[in-house]
């Protein structure tokens, strides 16, 4: 299936949202998406960034994501943005990824529920388990 994304501003919220489907085989295009997503934020002053990740399949080395991670850190990307990544439920392949958020302290945090995500991008509302949240 065709890697394809999508995105839209919520311009009362404040956040930009982002959906990806089909597949992906690098990490490289996740990172474009990412840094289109938070150069739109900035842009548009918003306060953060979700990715709907729930219909895309990620199948690549996730050991690059450590220095793509690191760079992101290095280079403050995110300075005072904010992303949440909204995967499918039960989709346990992403705790990597956690990890990586955690011990960058990035802000970045994974959810299964729209409704989480966004508590979290608005009002800063982590109700979510240790393992959700990369601890």
């Amino acid at each position: 299936m065709i890697f394809t994304q999508h995105h839209r501003l919520d311009i009362v919220n404040k956040i930009v949202i982002f959906e990806a489907s089909g597949d992906t085989d690098h990490v490289d295009k996740m990172g474009i998406v990412i840094q289109k997503a938070v150069a739109l934020a900035v842009e548009h002053k918003l306060k953060g960034v979700l990715l709907d990740l729930t219909e895309l399949g990620m199948n690549y080395d996730p050991v690059p994501l450590v220095e793509a991670f690191e760079k992101v850190k290095k280079e403050n990307w995110l300075a005072s943005i904010k992303i949440a990544r909204l995967i499918a439920p039960g989709d346990y392949t992403n705790e990597f990824i956690n990890h990586i958020c955690h011990e960058l302290e990035l802000p970045i945090r994974t959810f299964e529920s729209k409704s989480k995500a966004i508590s979290w991008l608005l009002y800063n509302f982590e109700g979510l388990s240790p393992a959700a949240n990369g601890e």
